[in-house]
């Protein structure tokens, strides 16, 4: 019995993830309150989740260490559906975008290395370039977002409109403005509802030169891979990104050594599920032209805690190690979950072990 209903929890998240956007379910209507600019506090309940594996002990997954786990809910109508999500430098407080053009904020709760619960939360309308809430579910399909590095704003992608924009803030993202950052001409032509997945901001000092990097979930070249591009710089232009194994990029950050990492979904009708998986990819190899591939660092499924993994964070822990935080698209759907995952790498000998 209960293998039955896991499989057809299953077929219903996979419908779920595979249907049209214009079949899935419309956001709530936003109340007047709601529509104002400003963000306000949401209470959000925290259920932890203490093994990664649902019917095992492990604890190492590839070359990462499982450092905790939540399940998100609240009583908002409006939560959910967070498909981006970023990490302050400091690696206590995350921001992130849902695709129904809503902001969240709030402060990570961890113990002995484990994350155990958030706190301080908050939500808010985003914002158009004239300051109006995004409203209409085509402009408001935010899909990733990254904080600048110099603490200014944020870079967020548009998958229906395929745009990237930037919110200039310190400490309210629901009082920013949208600005349209301008993208390679190569960058035109992607599909709506297939584009825009990721932005990751390169390291400075790396050969990249701080620049956005933007990559397709998608919208694929003619050889069949994902089309990216460097924003600016001395590299600016299209490149692209091996697909394998029916695996669509979602989010991407750099690494502290100056990697790009990954973050890849696939819909499998055979066992009914999804997948998830990391892959590195080396950024001295990306440059305006070149086909790049990496290592798969990680790789779970249905027999794991996910679901629709969709948002990607990067940052270093207190010992100095890199910290990976994931969260999920649960597309306000009743059959998936909002789950907050928390990973610490070991390096690629980990995987040997």
């Amino acid at each position: 019995m209960r293998q039955t209903l896991r499989a057809a929890l299953a077929l219903a998240l996979a419908a779920a993830l595979a249907a049209p956007l214009a079949l899935a379910p419309a956001a709530p209507a936003l109340a007047a309150s709601d529509q104002k600019p400003g963000m306000r506090p949401v209470a959000v309940h925290a259920e932890p989740i203490e093994r990664f594996q649902r019917t095992g002990d492990a604890t190492r997954f590839g070359e990462f260490e499982f450092r905790g786990g939540l399940i998100l809910s609240s009583n908002n109508r409006r939560f959910g559906s967070f498909s981006g999500l970023d990490i302050s430098p400091d690696g206590k407080s995350f921001i992130a975008v849902a695709d129904t053009g809503r902001w969240l904020t709030g402060r990570l709760v961890r113990a002995s290395g484990h994350l155990v619960g958030v706190g301080d939360t908050k939500t808010g309308v985003m914002l158009d370039a004239k300051g109006r809430p995004l409203l209409r579910r085509v402009a408001a399909d935010a899909e990733a977002v990254r904080l600048a590095p110099d603490g200014s704003g944020a870079y967020v992608t548009f998958e229906q409109s395929n745009s990237l924009k930037f919110y200039r803030f310190t400490t309210d993202p629901s009082l920013a403005r949208a600005t349209p950052v301008a993208l390679p001409k190569s960058a035109r032509g992607m599909v709506p509802n297939q584009g825009l997945e990721t932005v990751a901001i390169a390291p400075a000092e790396g050969p990249l030169a701080g620049s956005p990097v933007i990559v397709s979930e998608q919208s694929l070249d003619a050889a069949g891979n994902h089309r990216a591009w460097v924003v600016r710089g001395p590299r600016a232009g299209a490149f692209s990104v091996v697909r394998s194994d029916d695996y669509d990029v979602t989010d991407g950050a750099f690494m502290p050594d100056g990697d790009l990492l990954l973050l890849e979904r696939r819909i499998t009708a055979l066992p009914v599920g999804v997948n998830m998986r990391l892959r590195r990819i080396a950024a001295g190899a990306i440059r305006p032209g070149a086909l790049v591939d990496g290592p798969v660092m990680l790789e779970a499924s249905m027999a794991d805690q996910i679901d629709n993994m969709e948002g990607l964070a990067v940052s270093t822990d207190a010992d100095g190690r890199m910290r990976v935080t994931i969260v999920s698209d649960d597309n306000q759907n009743v059959f998936q979950r909002t789950l907050l995952l928390e990973f610490v790498w070991l390096g690629p000998s980990a995987a040997l072990n």
